[in-house]
């Protein structure tokens, strides 16, 4: 690898921040056999950069992790072992394995249960399972995730653990659209954390005030907020979030029809994400560039990689990619003047969006089917799909869109 991966190099901080010289050796020559038969080892640096040498596969890294937890079990106290389950599923979590940290929140969870001393380790699981949930756009267990970790953290008066609830929430709500909300919890995590303490917390902050910014149409300032972002991602040798800060950079290309630039971007982001096995980032990669063939109205392309995508959302149970997929799709229908297969297709993605609370989505996928019913003659269904689009991006300031919608809806009534 031209880069050391960073699950890797999280890999080994773990392990030997917890487990001693004469540990690790043990541990390398019990799973040696099924990670690299005849090959010998000296460090697990070189056991796992050899095990991972040409990509990370899922069911590497569950053999992985079946045989780590295995071993630690029999060697930590509990609250060790308990804090070493929570920063591994942490790192599985950004790795993209998510069932797995799910797996081991839940480990956590039940192993601690009436215990003492074990409050905050619920409380740090409780974070980990909202995530997960987060991830499958289940927003109301994710919500009662965060609430029991909340209260938790509050008994304990641990304010790192409240910075990050504030964080969730926060992001939960730009995810679903409710960006004012989400601007207010997001701001809220100051209340808690410091920031040059936590550069972390710090850029995933300023990488949902971006998104708002995005959505708001502040380019600028949503490039700028990214920038910053990306500059502590890329201190801290975060390589996952500083692959998710560049779509989004690509997306403001996008935005400003700097076509090349954002491919360019894209086509980074999908090396990066091969080689590290980033399956997520994978998928949205994707999605975008699909995005940038539609605009540019090569839809074959278009149509070629939203196959792609639709086919990694399915397998990893994606589902506000497949929603968007669905809506591209449709565009793409529309654009061939295949109007049943369009209005198929959009249908699909709203009903998606509206089973998943995305307000933004439906604004968008509203918009496609308002554009549709016009070009049918269906003016009663235009105006209804268009209004209800104009009312989310007026409600959210996103003034250039909702102008474009409004000369659409004054044209149904002149």
């Amino acid at each position: 690898m031209t880069e050391k991966n960073k699950f890797i190099k999280d890999l080994n901080t773990l392990i030997n921040d917890y487990l001693t010289e004469k540990d690790i050796k043990e541990y390398i020559e019990s799973v040696v056999q099924a990670f690299s038969p005849h090959m010998t080892f000296g460090s697990s640096d070189d056991l796992f950069s050899s095990y991972f040498k040409d990509a990370v596969l899922s069911e590497k890294v569950r053999l992985l992790t079946d045989t780590l937890i295995t071993y630690v079990k029999g060697v930590f106290t509990p609250k060790k072992y308990n804090e070493f389950l929570l920063q591994f599923g942490k790192i599985l979590l950004n790795q993209g394995e998510n069932d797995l940290a799910y797996d081991i929140a839940t480990m956590v969870l039940n192993y601690s249960e009436n215990v003492k001393d074990m409050d905050n380790f619920r409380g740090e699981a409780y974070l980990l399972v909202a995530e997960f949930h987060m991830r499958q756009a289940i927003w109301k267990d994710s919500l009662t995730a965060i609430k029991k970790a909340r209260d938790i953290f509050e008994e304990k008066n641990y304010k790192d653990g409240l910075g990050k609830c504030e964080f969730l929430i926060g992001s939960l709500y730009v995810q679903k659209g409710e960006l004012k909300a989400g601007s207010v919890r997001l701001k809220h995590c100051f209340k808690y954390i410091n920031e040059k303490k936590n550069p972390l917390l710090t850029a995933m902050v300023e990488v949902n005030m971006g998104i708002i910014s995005f959505i708001e149409g502040k380019m600028n300032e949503s490039l700028d907020l990214y920038n910053k972002a990306l500059s502590k991602f890329e201190l801290l040798g975060d390589t996952r979030r500083k692959t998710e800060v560049l779509q989004n950079i690509g997306m403001i290309y996008r935005n400003q029809k700097k076509y090349n630039s954002a491919i360019q971007i894209y086509d980074e982001c999908i090396d990066i994400a091969g080689q590290f096995g980033y399956q997520p980032i994978l998928n949205l990669c994707f999605c975008n560039k699909a995005e940038i063939y539609l605009e540019q109205g090569d839809l074959e392309e278009a149509f070629n990689f939203a196959q792609k995508s639709l086919v990694l959302s399915y397998q990893l149970n994606d589902k506000l990619t497949l929603a968007d997929i669905h809506k591209m799709l449709g565009v793409i229908a529309l654009k061939k003047r295949n109007f049943s297969s369009a209005e198929n297709f959009l249908l699909t993605s709203l009903r998606l969006n509206q089973d998943l609370n995305q307000e933004l989505n439906c604004a968008e996928t509203n918009y496609q089917l308002g554009v549709l019913y016009k070009t049918k003659g269906n003016k009663s269904q235009a105006h209804n799909h268009l209004l209800n689009a104009f009312k989310f991006y007026n409600k959210n300031q996103s003034k250039t869109i909702a102008s474009e919608i409004e000369s659409h809806l004054s044209s149904l009534t002149g």
